[in-house]
């Protein structure tokens, strides 16, 4: 007989199997007429027919699983240019929350606090510089304003522009540099606040198709950063002098924009490289009909 699986269809035992492709000559004393027979052979093709149709639609549900399902607090967007931007920008406002906290079962860390395990910054011009800060802790990147936003449907390019009002880091740091004539050198812990951080953003996509199903690939994000405002101050400047450490701590601020120059660079890197590793964490799996079907 046939059995009922899990998935919500019938699969043919193996004694049935051999009972479809029976061979054997008839019994004595069957009816072999011709009736009879077509009648013995119909029996035998619509059970086979029942068995192949059971295997035809186990491999189309297992096909099926191997398609990631849509998490509901995605929302798809269809491929409309006169609605996608808007979409796109609703969809990531409903996605703050996970965003926040973070989304473990996508590989997606938290953005409050966002971790940066190293950023550097290296000049050799008037102000020499050689500094870098290591499991820098960042908090108020959940409270992103999104300024505008652009999806070119064709090349699947998105480009957006963020606001992040207010920025804390801390972390620890490293400092050989020099400010004016007076040499800075030290290591210790960072305590620093940024106001009105501007990020551009241009995530360049591909479609790879793959057993004749399309996704969505992140192949390259790039990042612009421009920070209106920061100060800085850090702990553990000249073996942790208290007059020279002030002294020193108020020669980095009135030379920030120096120092936010030379760190500009790597920390744009660390930013893209951190975003294209999450965002194509979230796509993965999902097909392109699923995240932006067509309308």
């Amino acid at each position: 007989m046939f059995l009922t699986g899990h998935l919500g269809f019938r699969i043919a035992s193996m004694a049935e199997v051999y009972n479809i492709i029976d061979l054997s000559p008839p019994c004595s004393g069957c009816d072999t007429s011709k009736d009879a027979t077509k009648t013995r052979v119909t029996v035998k093709m619509f059970t086979l027919s029942r068995f192949l149709t059971s295997i035809f639609i186990l491999f189309s549900v297992l096909n099926g699983c191997l398609f990631k399902e849509l998490p509901d607090y995605i929302h798809v967007c269809k491929r409309d240019p006169a609605t996608i931007n808007d979409c796109v920008v609703k969809s990531i406002e409903a996605l703050r929350p996970q965003l926040t906290s973070g989304i473990p079962e996508l590989g997606v860390p938290s953005i409050e606090p966002f971790l940066i395990n190293e950023i550097k910054a290296l000049t050799s011009d008037s102000t020499p510089l050689r500094a870098s800060g290591h499991n820098i802790k960042v908090t108020g990147a959940s409270a992103f304003v999104i300024k505008s936003l652009s999806v070119d449907l064709d090349t699947l390019k998105v480009r957006v522009r963020l606001r992040f009002p207010k920025l804390h880091f801390e972390g620890d740091y490293k400092l050989d540099a020099q400010v004016l004539i007076v040499p800075l050198k030290g290591q210790g812990t960072l305590n620093a606040d940024a106001v009105k951080c501007d990020t551009e953003l241009v995530f360049h996509s591909q479609i790879v198709t793959k057993d004749g199903v399309e996704y969505i690939k992140f192949k390259k994000i790039e990042a612009d950063i421009s920070i209106k405002d920061y100060r800085v101050k850090l702990d553990g400047l000249f073996n942790g002098d208290r007059t020279l450490g002030e002294a020193a701590n108020q020669a980095i601020n009135q030379n920030r924009g120096e120092f936010l120059k030379a760190t500009k660079p790597h920390l744009e890197k660390t930013v893209a490289t951190n975003l294209l590793q999450v965002a194509n964490n979230i796509v993965d799996g999902l097909t392109l009909e699923q995240l932006f079907p067509k309308p």
